[in-house]
């Protein structure tokens, strides 16, 4: 990473905590400099999911499996030095307008406020994100319809799709679970089928594509609760077992 980022990287302590002043830190960390761009898709670059701390490793780049949302933040980091421009407006341009995504952002604005429904905790108290900065791993606001054509274009590349699932990390290797670049990848009986999902305050989402059918699901829900309908919806539009539901971060 220090080849696009010689001085480090400047991070959010707290993405999630939206309230001035914005805690950031610059990481300069040793271990950068064996974190490739896979490792950072695969998630096997050493970063933690989420640190409110000082950034620390959990284990050398390339040596194990962890989720990381820390991860995207430091891809962002990379995808914005290289475009020259904030990740929102590189997204919108190579991605949202080429796909026809109309009502998708990576930035809250005023025009989402009539827009985005309310998130809904556990309690069952109201929710409502808004992210000032776009976040890689966490401010997409998007729709079914939206998120529905990325996976279309995807499924349809044959050579992204190539890209994604060849030489996949291990990331349950009980359950058979891989992770290919910026996707889970579950081995089942026809074939591999992408997954991923989402999990901020108030609201769940999560999506699975068939790589040899073409068939997918996307979720998306205003509820802490709403991950109950996942497994149920999906197996109508991919029937049969999926070990992707029995992953410890969904359940």
């Amino acid at each position: 990473m220090l080849t696009y980022l010689p001085q480090g990287y400047v991070r959010l302590k707290n993405p999630f905590d939206n309230r001035p002043p914005v805690l950031t830190e610059l990481v300069d960390a040793p271990e950068l400099r064996g974190v490739t761009l896979r490792m950072l898709l695969n998630h096997t670059s050493g970063l933690p999911n989420w640190s409110t701390e000082r950034l620390v490793f959990a284990f050398p780049p390339g040596k194990s499996w962890q989720y990381s949302g820390e991860g995207f933040m430091l891809l962002q980091r990379v995808v914005e030095t290289v475009a020259g421009m904030p990740l929102d407006q590189f997204i919108r341009r190579e991605v949202f307008d080429p796909i026809g995504m109309a009502s998708s952002e990576f930035r809250w604005n005023a025009a989402l406020a009539d827009k985005l429904v309310q998130g809904t905790s556990r309690s069952g108290q109201k929710r409502q994100l808004r992210f000032p900065e776009p976040i890689a791993a966490a401010s997409l606001y998007t729709t079914a319809n939206d998120y529905a054509k990325f996976v279309a274009r995807l499924l349809n590349d044959s050579s992204a799709m190539t890209l994604t699932i060849e030489k996949p990390a291990t990331a349950n290797r009980r359950l058979g679970l891989q992770w290919g670049l910026g996707w889970g990848v579950e081995i089942g009986a026809s074939g591999p089928n992408l997954w991923q999902w989402g999990s901020n305050p108030g609201y769940r989402a999560f999506v699975m594509a068939s790589a040899s059918s073409g068939d997918a699901v996307v979720i998306l829900t205003n509820s802490e609760q709403g991950m109950a309908l996942v497994e149920p919806l999906t197996k109508i539009v991919l029937p049969g077992e999926h070990s992707a539901f029995a992953f410890h971060m969904l359940r």
